[in-house]
């Protein structure tokens, strides 16, 4: 899927307008379809740059990384019911 994930991300980056922002988001515990496909961008996009989420934007137990992502594993709060795996990020596009 990451190929396929780069084509849109592309795509997508394409309509984001100077000062816009995009988030890219993928439901995937594969590095190559978050991590991986986030560094690739920002080197082949060097107009766009990460938008760090904030910690108050998120839920108590959830805490972003510190390049500003999101990184989620099944089993975080697993006390109300859990979540699925996820990448997210935001970024600016100047």
């Amino acid at each position: 899927m990451a190929a396929l994930q780069s084509g849109l991300l592309a795509r997508a980056a394409s309509w984001v307008k100077p000062g816009g922002t995009l988030v890219f988001s993928t439901c995937s515990l594969e590095p190559q379809e978050g991590e991986a496909q986030l560094a690739r961008f920002l080197a082949e996009h060097p107009e766009f740059a990460i938008l760090p989420i904030s910690p108050d934007e998120l839920p108590l137990g959830i805490a972003p990384r510190d390049d500003g992502s999101l990184r989620l594993l099944p089993g975080v709060l697993a006390d109300v019911g859990g979540l699925d795996g996820f990448f997210i990020v935001r970024l600016r596009r100047s």
